[in-house]
């Protein structure tokens, strides 16, 4: 997709599931950094809506230093602006571009704290929910693999980037290694 920010135009009802879903990960994602809740403290389970394509993995699974300052502001600023269309559905019926750009940031924002993609219905050409593992050495003297695993599902869709400026001789990259293909 060529605009990252982009976001599907969806029927009403898939769009407010999809803001819906985006709303709660952010939610989890500032609860847990200002400590309202305790990290070892489970949520109740999660109901990922039909509207999401493929794996985007539990609420709980970010790295709470992926959610910089600049990132919990941005994502409370995102926030209130969907609480606009919270208020005044009639909105969200109407396709407003407003919506869809302000979804796709916070998507775009959520994808980074969680390190997984998160795709909706109707964005075939995007790769579904899943895994994203980045890579980047600068000098590759012995060996850089991005992803080592024995079992693997078949179904598994991770988005590998790796890469490296220099791998000196005697070096080794490798992108996936994989014992058991399931």
């Amino acid at each position: 997709m060529s605009d990252a920010l982009a976001f599907p135009a969806l029927a009403a009802s898939a769009l407010t599931q999809a803001m819906g879903f985006l709303y709660r990960r952010a939610e989890v994602v500032l609860d847990r950094r200002a400590q309202r809740s305790e990290a070892n403290e489970p949520l109740p389970p999660e109901e990922v809506p039909e509207v999401v394509v493929g794996d985007p993995g539990h609420a709980l699974d970010f790295d709470p230093d992926e959610v910089t300052d600049e990132r919990a502001e941005r994502l409370e600023t995102l926030m209130e602006v969907l609480g606009l269309y919270a208020e005044n559905e009639h909105l969200v019926q109407e396709q407003e571009e407003r919506l869809r750009r302000t979804l796709g940031r916070l998507r775009t924002l959520l994808e980074d704290v969680y390190g997984r993609r998160i795709t909706f219905v109707g964005e075939e050409q995007r790769p579904t929910s899943g895994m994203r593992i980045v890579n980047r050495a600068r000098d590759v003297h012995g060996v850089s693999r991005a992803l080592k695993a024995r079992r693997v599902s078949s179904d598994a869709n991770p988005d590998i980037l790796h890469t490296a400026e220099v791998v000196h001789p005697g070096g080794e990259m490798t992108s996936v290694e994989v014992e058991d293909l399931l």
